[in-house]
This record gives C-alpha cells, sequence and structure tokens, in this order.
C-alpha cells in the first residue's frame, strides 16, 4: 500500500457527537480527534450512537434530527440527517436502526456513494449491533479492513444487563468478523478467542490539555478548606459511595470534592449528611485541570466487579498528567506508571494509602509523575494503532486506498 494515499473511515460511535459538543469525553472522542489530525486519514463519516430503544431514538430525533446543526446539513430525510463540520468530518445520525436496519443500512450507502467515499475502514465502539460488518458489503460498499476498540465489556455494564445475551453473541461476532481488535485491559482478551487479532491499546490523557497554565478561579472550590481530595467523572453505579463515607468520617479534617454530574440520587442522599463532602457538579472539559490543580490527592473509589475489571479509568492518566498523586481501587498493569498509583484492596488500606500519598508527595515525586506519563498520549495511543492498521493493510492485494 502507498503511504501517499489517504485512508477514509466510518466509525460507529459510542456517543452521539452533540453529547460531545456538550462537554463529553471518552476515548472515541479523543481518538477520532486525533484521527482528525493525522495526514494519512482523508474521510470520516462518523455514524452516531445507533439508538437501541425507543427512548433513545426518541433523543435522537430531538437533539439530533430537529435541533440546529453544527455544520452544514449535506443529506437529510425524516428519520436521518448527515451534517459536515468541517473538510474531513461528516456526521451522520438516524432513527433508522430502531426501524428498520435494512432501510438504514441502504440509506448509509447511499449516503457513502453521495459523499464519494470508495473504499474504506469500518471502526466501529459499538457492540449493541455489528451488522455494519457485513450489510454495508452491498451497493459495493465494502470495507477493505474492519477494526473494533473494545472499550470496557458491556455486557457487563449496569445499564446494558438487559442485553448481555445479545452482546455476548456480538462479542462472538466481532471476533470472527473484526480484521483488528483493540481493547482497554487485557481483561478484555477474554472476550475473544482469535489472539491474533487482539491488540493491548490502554487509555490515555491529552497532555496538551493537561499541562496549560491555568488561573485558578475561586468559585465553588475556593472557600473549600484543604486539604482537598477530589475526584473527577460521573457519580453512578461504579462509585463506592460507602467506601468515599467511610473515608470522609475518619478524616474530618480532610475535604472530599466530587466533580461530575451525580447519575445516581441514592450516592448523594448517602453523602449528604457528611459535612466534608461536596458535590460540584458537571464542569466543562476546558475547566477540569483547573480543579485538579486545587486537589492535594486524586482518588478512583470503584466498586470492584465485573465490568470494572475490564476497564482502564482515564482518570489515571490525566490525574497524572497535572502531577497529582493517585490512590485507587483500579491500580494499573503499566509497569512505568505503578509507582505512582497506590492500588488498595479495601478500606483501611484505602484509608492508609491516601494519607501517605499526602505525606510522601513532594516536587520530585510530581516531576516523576509528569515525565512517566509523557508515553501516555493519544497522539502515542493512536500512532501505534495505525502501526497495527497499517501492516494489516499492507497485507492486502491492490487494497486501492
Amino acid at each position: 500500500m502507498s503511504n501517499s494515499k489517504k485512508i477514509n473511515i466510518v466509525m460507529f460511535n459510542m456517543s452521539a457527537y452533540a453529547e460531545w459538543e456538550s462537554g463529553i469525553e471518552n476515548r472515541n472522542r479523543h481518538v477520532l480527534k486525533q484521527l482528525l489530525g493525522s495526514e494519512r486519514v482523508g474521510k470520516i463519516l462518523a455514524v452516531d450512537y445507533l439508538p437501541h430503544t425507543f427512548k433513545r431514538a426518541l433523543r435522537v430525533y430531538r437533539e439530533d434530527r430537529l435541533a440546529k446543526p453544527a455544520g452544514e446539513v449535506v443529506f437529510k430525510s425524516f428519520f436521518s440527517r448527515a451534517v459536515k463540520i468541517s473538510k474531513k468530518l461528516t456526521v451522520y445520525s438516524s432513527v433508522w436502526p430502531k426501524i428498520s436496519a435494512k432501510k438504514f443500512y441502504d440509506e448509509l450507502g447511499r449516503l457513502l456513494v453521495k459523499l464519494k467515499f470508495g473504499q474504506f475502514i469500518i471502526w466501529s465502539y459499538y457492540p449493541l449491533t455489528v451488522d455494519y460488518f457485513w450489510r454495508l458489503n452491498r451497493l459495493g460498499q465494502k470495507p477493505v479492513l474492519k477494526v473494533f476498540d473494545a472499550v470496557d465489556n458491556w455486557s457487563e455494564h449496569p445499564a446494558y444487563l438487559k442485553f448481555k445475551k445479545k452482546l455476548l453473541n456480538n462479542y462472538q461476532r466481532i471476533d470472527a468478523e473484526a480484521d483488528v481488535i483493540f481493547a482497554v485491559n487485557g481483561e478484555l482478551k477474554n472476550l475473544f478467542s482469535h489472539q491474533e487479532k487482539f491488540f493491548l491499546v490502554p487509555n490515555g490523557a491529552d497532555l496538551a490539555h493537561y499541562q496549560k497554565e491555568y488561573t485558578i478561579i475561586n468559585r465553588d472550590i475556593g472557600e473549600i478548606k484543604p486539604p482537598i481530595i477530589g475526584y473527577v467523572g460521573t457519580i453512578q453505579e461504579r462509585f463506592d459511595a460507602d467506601l468515599l463515607s467511610f473515608l470522609a468520617q475518619n478524616n474530618q479534617e480532610k475535604s472530599f470534592v466530587l466533580v461530575g454530574p451525580v447519575w445516581q440520587k441514592a450516592i448523594r442522599e448517602k453523602l449528604a449528611g457528611l459535612a466534608n463532602v461536596y458535590f460540584l457538579g458537571r464542569k466543562s472539559y476546558d475547566e477540569v485541570p483547573m480543579y485538579l490543580k486545587q486537589f492535594a490527592a486524586c482518588i478512583i473509589p470503584h466498586q470492584i466487579d465485573a465490568f470494572t475489571k475490564s476497564n482502564d479509568p482515564m482518570k489515571i492518566y490525566e490525574y497524572l498528567a497535572c502531577g497529582k498523586a493517585v490512590v485507587s481501587t483500579q491500580g494499573t498493569d503499566l509497569e512505568d506508571l505503578k509507582p505512582f498509583v497506590y492500588s488498595s484492596g479495601d478500606w483501611q488500606q484505602f484509608n492508609q494509602h491516601l494519607n501517605d500519598a499526602l505525606k510522601e508527595d513532594s516536587d520530585l515525586l510530581r516531576e516523576q509523575r509528569l515525565a512517566a506519563i509523557q508515553n501516555h498520549s493519544w497522539q502515542k495511543r493512536v500512532e501505534r494503532m495505525w502501526e497495527v492498521i497499517e501492516q494489516k493493510l499492507n497485507k492486502i492485494p491492490n487494497p486501492n486506498i
């Protein structure tokens, strides 16, 4: 394959583009950003998170189909819309998948012809359906390579337990159909039998974003008494409220600050009576580093179960990108980062590690954390992905891309 040829990508997202625009960040978003900045990429058609329930379909119709577009509308039907965001990126949203898979893929195929995509790679984050691996073969829309990026084990995700059987079947189909399977965590290897397709590519951090100089704005966090022990992320099922309650009660001289939306009302209620626990709500991606820089230490008090064992928390990388000590119920398999993550197996150990982290912290340790995280940027992660993809493409006779 000639390196002068650009590669087009049809990407099936784990989020809607509108959600990313509202401030939600995840692996899919970061990888997409890197791909858009790559000279090796021609065009990307990003297919918004496909509706798998009528409630989600209604949301897609209301937020993506009816809302003011973020760019130029290049295609529109009663149930779908394609918006050109930039020269490289077009975003396609549709309600059709919940109504008729055939009509959805027929429409998607026509859109690819309209956009003059020619040959392309499928790159998916979405395991709730995997029909895209074969349905796009029609109308001459045959992918030259099929990539799946496994972000956690969705079959163990609390929100998808009613789809568990379907997801497990789909992982088997991914195992059979995909040419390349990336994964955030080695545990995910157990979902797939074709180990020669499996490539471990952990999460990373946007170093430029987290290591800029930020002016400290004394808003909601400004009057909170230090030392501040902080958590950034969605407060949902995986968050161990009982552990945080234990920590707060045993460290009343410390302030525990939770930055992020609360999806589980019961967690807020459980912690409401603790005077040293503060819920600051969702903050924009631009604001997050400012908050992190005011934390004395960062924590990841996640429950350990079948789902979290398949995770690779982005928080670890983002906390370290700010030079912060990390205390977590989830450790890291990355040898160069292990010295900088206090991994805790029980509440007492977590509490001890938290106090050790505060006592041991120093300018030297902060410099060492910042040096270690340099090897874990999103740029380096996507460079690794490209190495694998190009090796595969080079084995394809006359891929014509």
